[in-house]
């Protein structure tokens, strides 16, 4: 009897909430906490894995893009695609010109013996120092007039006025370009420019120097490569009218952006070629000739640049023996 009341007496004092039991009630709550911390820790290593995950799934399109842009780049592609079509890339490789040929000329070329008559060959009252040429063939150029159309007819009102025939290729850059329309006297086989050539505002419009200088045969203004006098280009009347074709047999990069591409030959670049074997004044390959104009052009030098414009230069004159605006279009190649 005694032993049993003395065990339901401990039994009743170990689960009785008195003051003893306090101790249970502290180490309950150290282990809550520790827990409250574990949970803690665990769910601020979930939010860092989520926005980890969130982050990476967000950099894998951007990263993609970018290995297909290095390994895809359209441009070339586009530009392969092009030849022969009625659009062309432009020189960003973003966005398609209208390269429809609305237009087509033919100019007939020859090449002389010389570069002027001799003193024996002239006649007092010549009305050109231009010795006679020999025809070589005929060169058709497809013109775009809906990319560039002030330019197209400005270059068509040139044809149609016939102030072209009689008048020189000023610069011969072979594997580059072959350039006419040179302004000036015309005895001196140079081009006096018709009225009806107008002012052209596409000269100062971006969107006008779109089109790249890639295949041979290509046509532009040129303004980068304009090799007429400054005093000249420097009259309000003035209006530039001369014109380049691209030599082959590659592209003429340099030449984008400065010159505005407003056709293309369709006929004729064996001609084109001919052109290039006539031999030009350029620097001297012996002696430092190259070494002393740019000296003098580092100091300067005005001396300087007049000769640049000289080299290219043909020894022998390339002449334009006839001019036409043909009736129809021909087939594009």
């Amino acid at each position: 009897m005694h032993t049993s009341h003395a065990r339901r007496s401990r039994a009743s004092q170990t689960s009785s909430p008195s003051s003893g039991a306090t101790p249970t009630r502290v180490v309950c709550a150290g282990t809550s906490e520790r827990a409250q911390h574990s949970e803690e820790r665990r769910l601020g290593e979930e939010i860092v894995t989520t926005s980890s995950r969130r982050q990476a799934l967000v950099a894998l399109p951007v990263a993609l893009l970018g290995v297909c842009g290095a390994l895809a780049d359209p441009r070339p592609a586009v530009a392969v695609a092009a030849v022969g079509a009625d659009t062309m890339p432009s020189t960003s490789g973003r966005e398609e010109v209208d390269t429809t040929i609305t237009h087509a000329v033919a100019i007939t070329i020859g090449i002389a013996d010389r570069a002027l008559k001799s003193a024996a060959d002239r006649t007092i009252g010549d009305k050109s120092i231009i010795p006679t040429a020999e025809p070589v063939g005929r060169v058709v150029i497809g013109l775009y007039g809906n990319a560039v159309p002030r330019t197209v007819s400005n270059f068509l009102a040139l044809v149609e006025s016939g102030n072209l025939v009689g008048t020189t290729f000023s610069r011969v850059l072979a594997g580059e370009y072959i350039q006419a329309g040179k302004q000036g006297s015309k005895r001196l086989g140079a081009v006096e420019v018709p009225p009806t050539v107008q002012s052209n505002p596409e000269v100062s419009e971006a969107s006008a120097f779109k089109l790249p200088h890639y295949r041979p045969g290509t046509v532009s203004l040129a303004l980068g490569e304009n090799d007429e006098e400054p005093q000249l280009r420097a009259r309000p009347e003035y209006r530039p009218v001369e014109f380049l074709i691209t030599t082959g047999p590659g592209p003429v990069p340099r030449l984008n952006g400065q010159n505005i591409v407003f056709g293309r030959v369709l006929e004729g670049m064996s001609v084109v070629g001919q052109v290039t074997q006539v031999p030009v004044f350029g620097p001297s390959p012996v002696g430092n000739s190259l070494a002393f104009n740019s000296l003098a052009s580092a100091i300067g030098d005005d001396r300087a640049a007049t000769v640049r414009r000289k080299y290219g230069k043909p020894l022998k004159a390339v002449v334009i023996l006839g001019s036409e605006v043909l009736p129809t279009v021909p087939s594009a190649p």
